[in-house]
């Protein structure tokens, strides 16, 4: 038996309805539709996403291929059709937005949850530590007389430690704007223990914070002398 007829697709929730998705990252654009209460041929289905503008790609589910859509295309439809079924997605959609400026942490647990790549869950993990060792270390700063430059000259300490590069650099090859937000969870897991460092005064900071940066790099830079 062809191994594609053979392989069952894999599927996500939507809202009541399981919808087939792809390896990249797509889902089946008819059972989008029954998601948004609508059902159809094959050719009412084109007629629809035309309707939109909506140009979606093809995938194999086992039965020739279908058209897919990506999740942008599908928070498109949910905001254009008037069907009970979209109205219901609007009204979530507010909901996750009001959610998300509240800071409300179970949102981002949520995410998680939906995410079936344990190594994205693990990178979370590192970059929620990543931001508490940073506040740590940055009121250890201000607590110990930490002003003006001795801000940016920390973070660049730390930055060229882990990354071997500045945070501009980074940022440009990573094609990310936060500079935090493009490193994997082992970077974030270096930099968090990096930034346990402090001492009194800017001086002082900047001394100790850059001998640890270099104790550091030395530990993962250097060979393994046990092997």
């Amino acid at each position: 038996m062809n191994n594609v007829m053979a392989r069952t697709p894999q599927s996500v929730r939507l809202g009541k309805v399981q919808v087939r998705s792809t390896p990249d990252g797509r889902i089946s654009a008819s059972d989008a539709l029954v998601g948004l209460g609508l059902e159809g041929s094959p050719e009412r289905l084109q007629e629809i996403l035309q309707q939109h503008g909506l140009e979606p790609r093809f995938h194999n589910f086992g039965k020739g291929r279908e058209a897919v859509l990506s999740y942008g295309d599908f928070v498109s439809l949910s905001f254009a059709l008037e069907t009970p079924e979209a109205r219901r997605w609007r009204s979530k959609a507010r909901d996750l937005l009001r959610r998300y400026l509240e800071g409300d942490i179970q949102l981002a647990a949520e995410v998680a949850e939906r995410s079936p790549s344990p190594e994205h869950r693990r990178w979370l993990a590192a970059r929620l530590e990543s931001v508490e060792s940073r506040k740590r270390f940055m009121s250890i700063v201000v607590k110990h007389g930490g002003e003006g430059s001795i801000y940016r000259q920390v973070s660049s300490l730390s930055n060229r430690s882990v990354l071997q590069m500045d945070s501009g650099e980074f940022r440009r090859k990573r094609r990310v704007k936060n500079t935090r937000d493009g490193m994997s969870a082992a970077e974030l897991l270096r930099l968090s223990y990096l930034e346990s460092a402090s001492a009194r005064g800017n001086e002082q900071i900047l001394k100790l914070h850059q001998e640890n940066a270099e104790a550091e790099r030395r530990l993962w830079d250097e060979p393994d002398s046990a092997g």
